[in-house]
């Protein structure tokens, strides 16, 4: 059964891992073929689940995993465990360099191991 609301999805999961820390477990699962993003809490007595297509509960479901990984170490959120990620500084971005990988053609030749086969 899915919940259509996220924030009735969203309470009841923090609920549910509330209640049972233990034996609750957490799943996200993307189907690339369909572009579906699906949630699942579960404590094995009470499946939660959500489903969405829709870009815009990316950063809901982003929200999400910041609270339950703070409530799995006993933390309280702050302003720092809140990282979006398009909203890193341009300072931070300067301070790592690119890096390059090689091509097939850049890479050393060397000889084929193996046995040759007769």
């Amino acid at each position: 059964m899915y919940i259509t609301n996220w924030e009735e999805f969203q309470k009841a999961a923090e609920e549910l891992y509330i209640a049972s820390p233990e034996l609750t477990r957490y799943v996200h699962t993307f189907h690339r073929s369909d572009g579906d993003l699906v949630l699942k809490v579960t404590d094995d007595r009470t499946n939660l689940k959500y489903k969405t297509n829709q870009m815009t509960d990316l950063k809901k479901f982003i929200s999400l995993n910041n609270s339950l990984m703070l409530n799995m170490m006993n933390k309280q959120p702050t302003d720092e465990d809140t990282v979006i990620p398009d909203a890193i500084p341009a300072a931070v971005k300067t301070i790592v360099p690119d890096v390059k990988t090689a091509s097939p053609k850049q890479t050393p030749k060397g000889k084929k191991g193996g046995k040759k086969r007769r």
